[in-house]
């Protein structure tokens, strides 16, 4: 019988553990963990006691920071400290 890891899939999972996710993401662990209480990555799901990240709410998370982080700062949400932040990073650096 195969192990779980000698197993090809043809497709990534939806939901993916820390481990995984600091892989995809090509960070270390404490870094992943980090972001993700700085509120820079979405809070994990508990499917059966475990965390999983859902893979496309990740992607769908990083666009969307991408897009604020890229938009003039006339358009930043106001209330966000962190996306605030950002806008005015953008605007110094121009």
């Amino acid at each position: 019988m195969p192990k779980k890891y000698d197993v090809e899939r043809p497709y990534a999972p939806d939901y993916v553990s820390a481990d995984t996710l600091a892989y995809r993401l090509d960070l270390s662990r404490s870094t992943l963990d980090r972001r993700i209480g700085r509120g820079e990555l979405p809070k994990p799901y508990s499917i059966g006691g475990l965390q999983r990240w859902c893979w496309a709410e990740v992607q769908d998370f990083i666009r969307a920071c991408n897009a604020l982080a890229t938009a003039p700062a006339a358009e930043a949400p106001s209330g966000d400290e962190y996306l605030e932040g950002i806008a005015r990073a953008e605007t110094a650096d121009a």
